[in-house]
This record gives C-alpha cells, structure tokens and sequence, in this order.
C-alpha cells in the first residue's frame, strides 16, 4: 500500500535557508554547536559538488567518529544532505577527524574537510559565538575538498 503523498518522508531542500536547517539540526541533535553546523554547511557543499537533490542519491562516510564534541558533525551531516544511518547510505569510522568522503550514485566522489585553523578557533569561542563564525564563514575559509572524481 502506498502511503499518501502527504505522509511520504520528505528531505529539507538544500536550497532553504541556513538557518531553517540549523534549527532543523538542532531538533535532532539537541543543542547548537560548530560541528553541527560544520557538518550541515559539508552536506551542502557536497549536494552542490556532485549535483545531488539529497536523501537517497548520495552516501557518505564520516570520519569523524562517535565521541563528541567531534561526532556531532554527523548529525550536521544528516541534516546537510539526507544521508543517515538508518536507510544504509551514513557510515561513521572512527578515525576522529572532521573529514567526509561523499559519493553520488553515478561513483563520483568527494572529501571534505574542516580546516584545522577554523578547528582550533572553537575553543577561542563560545558554543554560540563559533556556531554563528561558521554559519557565515565564505564555504572557502571553512572546508577544504576536492574536486569531484569523474
């Protein structure tokens, strides 16, 4: 039986707004922080990158691993790009470094990165004040990547 298209999951369109899905992340992971926000800002770029629509066409590996404050990333992850654990297509290693390797469904792939001196700025920062530095951080002086494999 097919459910009601009102009643189907729908993915939170990567072209809303940053800050609707900040929001968004924080119901899910249950406070504000510079990796939730890290990791929503990784999905996007990741979505623009491989020319994704999000949820079901692109998987992705974190490796940022499962002991906070560097696993919240994951959850940003989630949000950014509509991968999750549930539906097979969010590993999580447990390298503990801010680095996602993203795919689309075609094979293409490709890693992004916090950069290490954005990193280091959190503890400079209240929870707030380094979420909001990253939210309007230029993509360019947040992430590093690379370009997309053919």
């Amino acid at each position: 039986m097919q459910q009601p298209e009102d009643q189907k999951p729908r993915f939170i369109a990567h072209e809303s707004s940053l800050d609707l899905l900040i929001e968004r992340g924080v119901g899910l992971h249950g406070h504000l922080g510079p990796y939730l926000v890290s990791g929503i800002r990784m999905g996007l770029l990741a979505l623009r990158l491989l020319d994704c629509s999000g949820y079901s066409d692109i998987t992705a590996e974190s490796d940022a691993g499962s002991t906070p404050p560097l696993s919240c990333l994951t959850d940003g992850i989630q949000i950014g790009c509509g991968c999750t654990p549930g539906k097979g297509n969010l590993r999580v290693t447990d390298w503990r470094r801010p680095r996602v390797w993203f795919a689309d469904s075609g094979g293409r792939t490709v890693t992004i990165e916090l950069r290490p001196e954005v990193m280091a700025s959190f503890r400079e920062r209240s929870l707030e004040q380094a979420s909001e530095y990253v939210k309007t951080l230029p993509v360019e002086e947040l992430l590093l990547w690379n370009q997309p494999s053919s």
